[in-house]
């Protein structure tokens, strides 16, 4: 079962980068595109990202093969009770909110009995949003979550996975309750902290304005997703509050110990509470995922000058190893070096090194 035609509902930061991956990779395929913004349909059929703009929901039901609903959750249970009337019975429906539980329950409720219906969670994204910040790139090495709901069949599931991995992404199923627990412990949780430990340091005084300048290393660093669109997160977390809250609470248990501890002046009550979660994140996976794709990573001591990057990309790719990541470390209190490079295996990363020390350069695995 190989689809010929998709409809991408919503171009935006998702649906665009999944219009403009499935576009590079699958050059054959028809892509039909809906967006209330005019704008985002031109820009895609001036690029030829997609074949044709539609506004008409009944047509992407009667011709699609695959339909991704790329827009808010709201917006999304609005339309599976609107295209449901149209749909064909071989026809797979997929979303790609990164709330699951209640578009499954939706799609039972309003698609008919013989509609497929896959929830889908790309775990890639961006601050800024919006059709102009699509990259047909977002995805590559990326999980990409698929939750089989509504009359989803084994075949549908292997095609839809086939099609997403195209994009470079990693599917990776599981039930859609475990997603919502875990993303929100991962993810939706840490966009609360975030957007909490913002409005704190906001209340502090500052009449000399100094917070800005010193919010410059890891404090930016570490509220980076507080930047994210807060319509969307507004969704989001209501979205999820059934696993969201618990999730709160125990945050708010854990704050609430380590404040008792310094009230007390409690030092190894606070050095634990440090101690154990130093050890937890020190042991997420670094060199293999759970999808057992194995990332070994490299720290490289650079100045920060002018063609540094390019230099270590030229060193490396001149000499056939693949870098499947590079992130420059803005706040180094505790890295070795300002530059962390992700590489596919150890022996990579072996070569790496030692290429990097050659030209003079101080290369850490860590």
């Amino acid at each position: 079962m190989t689809p010929e035609r998709v409809t991408i509902i919503g171009l935006g930061l998702i649906g665009g980068s999944l219009a403009k991956a499935l576009r590079r990779t699958n050059p054959n395929l028809y892509i039909a595109g809906i967006d209330l913004n005019k704008d985002n349909l031109t820009a895609a059929v001036t690029e030829g990202v997609i074949n044709c703009p539609s506004e008409c929901f009944d047509e992407a039901a009667a011709t699609s093969d695959v339909i991704f609903l790329c827009t808010p959750v709201n917006q999304i249970i609005k339309t599976l009770k609107e295209i449901a009337p149209a749909i064909r019975p071989d026809t797979v429906i997929t979303d790609t909110c990164s709330v699951k539980t209640p578009v499954i329950k939706a799609a039972a409720e309003y698609l008919p009995v013989n509609a497929c219906f896959i929830g889908g969670h790309p775990m890639a994204g961006a601050e800024i949003s919006g059709y102009a910040s699509a990259k047909a790139h977002l995805f590559e090495n990326a999980y990409y979550i698929l939750t089989p709901g509504h009359n989803a069949t084994d075949a549908a599931l292997k095609m839809l996975s086939r099609l997403i991995s195209s994009t470079g992404a990693l599917p990776l199923v599981m039930d859609p309750e475990t997603h919502d627990r875990l993303v929100g412990g991962v993810s939706h949780l840490p966009h609360c902290a975030a957007a909490a430990l913002v409005n704190a340091v906001i209340d502090i005084e500052d009449k000399e304005s100094l917070i800005p300048r010193l919010a410059a290393g890891g404090f930016r660093d570490i509220t980076r997703i507080a930047s994210s669109n807060p319509q969307m997160w507004q969704e989001i977390t209501l979205a999820n509050r059934d696993h969201l809250i618990p999730l709160l609470s125990c945050l708010i248990t854990n704050l609430q110990d380590f404040k008792a501890y310094l009230e007390q002046g409690d030092t190894q009550a606070v050095r634990d509470h440090f101690q154990r979660a130093k050890s937890y994140r020190d042991s997420l996976p670094l060199k293999e995922n759970l999808y057992q794709t194995q990332f070994f990573e490299l720290y490289v001591d650079v100045e920060d000058k002018p063609g540094v990057i390019g230099q270590v990309a030229t060193i490396l790719g001149s000499n056939g190893i693949n870098i499947k990541n590079i992130r420059v470390i803005n706040s180094r209190e505790n890295e070795p070096g300002c530059l962390l490079l992700s590489l596919p295996d150890g022996s990579s990363m072996e070569q790496a090194r030692n290429l990097l020390v050659s030209h003079g350069l101080k290369a850490y695995a860590k």
